[in-house]
């Protein structure tokens, strides 16, 4: 019989870890689209090496079940808009 966690894409595995150990030892995980999505959400966020305002767009726009019709429209455009004020930020304390 062949392990769950072993057939898993790296990438998949390392997410599982990381709402593993948010989680904590004594919680089951429940493997629900809803409760997935919630603890990548939750596990980005909690990060120190994840940008919090690109974790908080991944959050709103694509880690959700039922993502809007337009959602890569969308994520795209707050994307967009977070690198325009980061530039303006950027270029006012260059000039400042």
């Amino acid at each position: 019989m062949v392990d769950e966690d072993e057939t898993a894409a790296p990438e998949e595995a390392v997410a599982f870890e990381m709402i593993a150990e948010l989680a904590g030892p004594d919680t089951d995980m429940l493997e629900t689209p809803d409760a997935f999505l919630t603890g990548v959400a939750a596990a980005l966020n909690a990060s120190d090496d994840v940008d919090a305002d690109l974790a908080a767009i991944l959050t709103d726009h694509l880690l959700t079940v039922m993502p809007h019709e337009n959602v890569i429209a969308n994520a795209k455009a707050a994307i967009l808009t977070l690198a325009a004020e980061r530039a303006a930020t950027a270029e006012e304390a260059a000039d400042g």
